[in-house]
C-alpha cells in the first residue's frame, strides 16, 4: 500500500486585526446571554411561579461572577435557574417533612 504524500501548507503570515469588535449584548431570553439582566431573570422566575427568589438567584451569581461551583463560566443561565428553582422547592419540602407539625397519616 502506497503512502499518500502530505500536503504542505505554506506559512502565510496574517497581520493581526487592528480593531476588535465587541458583540452587542444579546438579551434574547434564550439563556445564552450571560450575564442576563435582572428584568429577564424576573420574567423567567415569574413564569415558573418563583418570583420571590429571583433576586436571590441574581445576587448569588453576581457574587460568583457568573461561574459555576467548579469555576467554569456559566454558558446557559436558564439551566442554573432551573436547578436553583428545583433545589429551592426540594428544600421547602424537606423543611416541611422535618417539621413537628407534619404527619404521614393525613
Amino acid at each position: 500500500m502506497k503512502r499518500k504524500a502530505k500536503r504542505v501548507v505554506p506559512n502565510v503570515h496574517k497581520s493581526p486585526r487592528k480593531s476588535v469588535k465587541i458583540a452587542p449584548r444579546n438579551d434574547d431570553g434564550l439563556g445564552t446571554s450571560v450575564p442576563p439582566s435582572l428584568a429577564t431573570i424576573e420574567i423567567y422566575f415569574d413564569q415558573k411561579g418563583m418570583l420571590e427568589v429571583a433576586g436571590d438567584f441574581y445576587e448569588e451569581h453576581e457574587l460568583r461572577a457568573w461561574k459555576t461551583s467548579t469555576g467554569y463560566p456559566v454558558k446557559n443561565w436558564k439551566v442554573c435557574a432551573a436547578e436553583w428553582i428545583f433545589n429551592y422547592r426540594q428544600d421547602i419540602k424537606r423543611k416541611f417533612r422535618i417539621s413537628p407539625f407534619y404527619s404521614e397519616s393525613s
